[in-house]
């Protein structure tokens, strides 16, 4: 009775075989020739314990069989790179020491042996285990019920299935990173034990800040030097952008901050590099250093035109 009872358990507690009993499909006999579990009575002994509820109970009691596949464990790495690598794309060669399946014993973790009694059965291929006042009578996990282990854990890597192996890896950095972006190589991480699935590597990118520019998303911020003559009369100023100089034109009265929009010269786009981001170009007046005095008159005339211009046009405002 109480196999039935696992057995039922062990359908309930699966929702797609549990799906597939209420839609009446019926599985062949599931249970094994040799039933994992057998109740042999209770136990009141001092120090027993019955707090356990049902599910507790089976799930503590029915334990899987052999060495359960577990994923491999995630790298991380940090890359540092300049703001023109992040700009142009990188490459990078790192020497990388991760985990790899063992080659002794195929990512097993254990080799074949000459067959000897099982020490943790005696022979009997099964052992008593005690869930709060119940006693069952369980087949053993070590030898998987025959009394016998003919394996043993492998000498290389001790049972582990994994040994570490150092090895180059080459990080291609795409054009158009920012600063924090992750990337992910998939399956490049540690290998799974006993055949789990590989973990992933993941590189942190940390970019470095450019002298002259300022990133904004794919759009790039530079200062363009402007004299306070070309600002005043306009004429044409180089403005530095990744790709080499490109002059533009500065309208007579510009202000100080005004920026100028150079489309498709900012950074390309993460991921498409045929796409790219504007470059704006900010106004930064320059004031030249007047030391002699020829200079300084003119620049005194000059200022004293348009104060009186300045006036000229008050005047003919108030008249109007």
């Amino acid at each position: 009775m109480f196999a039935l009872v696992a057995q039922a358990f062990e359908v309930l507690s699966d929702p797609e075989r549990r799906s597939a009993y209420d839609r009446g499909v019926v599985e062949g006999k599931t249970l094994r020739e040799k039933p994992p579990l057998a109740f042999e009575g209770f136990d009141f002994a001092p120090g027993s314990t019955g707090r356990q509820g049902f599910r507790e109970l089976f799930e503590s009691a029915i334990e899987s069989e052999g060495e359960a596949a577990q994923a491999g464990e995630d790298l991380e790495v940090t890359l540092r790179i300049s703001f023109d690598e992040a700009f142009r794309g990188a490459h990078r060669r790192l020497s990388v020491t991760r985990l790899s399946p063992c080659g002794t014993c195929d990512g097993s973790g254990h080799v074949a042996r000459a067959a000897e009694p099982c020490a943790a059965c005696g022979g009997e291929g099964s052992t008593r285990v005690r869930r709060g006042h119940l006693v069952f009578r369980a087949r053993c996990r070590e030898c998987d019920g025959a009394g016998q282990r003919v394996q043993g854990p492998c000498p290389t890597c001790a049972g582990e299935s994994r040994v570490h192996e150092t090895e180059w890896m080459d990080i291609n950095v795409p054009p158009g990173i920012e600063h924090g972006a992750r990337l992910r190589l998939k399956a490049a991480g540690n290998a799974g034990r006993c055949g789990g699935s590989p973990g992933d590597f993941v590189v942190h990118v940390e970019v470095d800040p450019h002298p002259l520019y300022r990133r904004a998303g794919h759009d790039l911020y530079v200062d363009a030097p402007v004299s306070i003559f070309d600002a005043a009369m306009g004429g044409h100023v180089s403005v530095k952008t990744p790709d080499g100089d490109v002059p533009i034109e500065i309208p007579a009265g510009t202000h100080p901050s005004q920026r100028f929009r150079l489309r498709k010269r900012g950074m390309p786009h993460f991921g498409d590099p045929g796409s790219r981001g504007d470059l704006w170009a900010e106004v930064k007046l320059v004031v030249p250093a007047i030391t002699d005095a020829s200079s300084r008159a003119l620049l005194a005339e000059v200022s004293r035109r348009l104060a009186e211009a300045d006036a000229q046009t008050s005047h003919e405002l108030e008249d109007k």
